[in-house]
């Protein structure tokens, strides 16, 4: 039962942030500070095997809206689980 609640709660935070991340970007113009952000990641790797070609990246792009989103999500899912 734990680690499916740990499961619930991880999905929780993480839709929080990306739409914590989605109104920072729709806020931008009224408050900017909420789409100012990091982006880390790696570029494109290749791996190229003769019969495929296969490309590996990812960027995650960090902005205060996305860390006020997974905080808010976290409360929530942790007072969700507390009852």
């Amino acid at each position: 039962m734990g680690r499916r609640r740990g499961k619930v709660v991880f999905f929780i935070v993480l839709a929080g942030g990306v739409i914590g991340a989605i109104l920072g970007h729709i806020l931008k113009d009224i408050i900017p500070i909420l789409d100012k952000g990091l982006k880390v990641g790696t570029d494109s790797l290749s791996l190229n095997l003769y019969l495929i070609d296969i490309n590996f990246g990812m960027h995650v792009n960090i902005t205060l809206g996305a860390i006020i989103g997974l905080l808010i999500a976290f409360l929530l899912a942790d007072v969700g689980r507390r009852r």
